[in-house]
């Protein structure tokens, strides 16, 4: 008695009919988000003291309402007023994101560090072109929808800065 033939040209499996479709759809059922502007005490609602630190209160996402996605769980970002970082010409702003002060005026920023591995879910351009001898910048991004820029960092830099009115938070 011989063994069954393993034979090197089977026919291709097909994938069932729908489940490309459903792999590409964006997921339906995340709760909604709302931007800092909703909050009436401001950025102040959206903290919670830790030791010397304020951390973010709730898990900060895609401020894009068909998209959502969880970009930074609750109590991983500190929150630094700094001053404000142009991430695009002001009349390029997209209109789900509030444009930000002209520098050098402070902004709120949460702070993500030591490396992007803290993130969930967020993408990152390539490196702008900057003046000679200042560091490079790269722009952070939904890595779901692409909307952004929602913050920036130092090309090779270990502090990742997202804008407290550029994500959604998740109450």
């Amino acid at each position: 008695m011989s063994a069954p033939s393993t034979s090197s040209t089977s026919a291709p499996e097909q994938m069932p009919p729908g489940v490309m479709e459903a792999l590409l759809r964006p997921s339906q059922n995340r709760p909604a988000s709302r931007s800092l502007a909703s909050f009436s005490d401001g950025v102040t609602e959206v903290v919670m003291p830790e030791s010397h630190f304020l951390l973010n209160k709730y898990d900060l996402c895609c401020p894009r309402p068909e998209c959502g996605s969880l970009i930074l769980r609750t109590g991983v970002a500190k929150l630094i007023e700094k001053p404000s970082v142009q991430m695009e010409p002001a009349d390029r702003t997209p209109a789900l994101l509030p444009p930000m002060p002209e520098p050098p005026a402070v902004a709120n920023w949460w702070l993500v560090t030591p490396s992007p591995m803290e993130f969930e879910n967020i993408g990152f351009s390539k490196p702008l072109s900057s003046e000679p001898g200042a560091a490079q910048m790269k722009l952070l991004v939904c890595a779901e929808c692409d909307l952004g820029p929602v913050g920036w960092s130092e090309v090779g830099g270990t502090e990742f800065w997202l804008a407290c009115s550029r994500v959604g938070y998740r109450t």
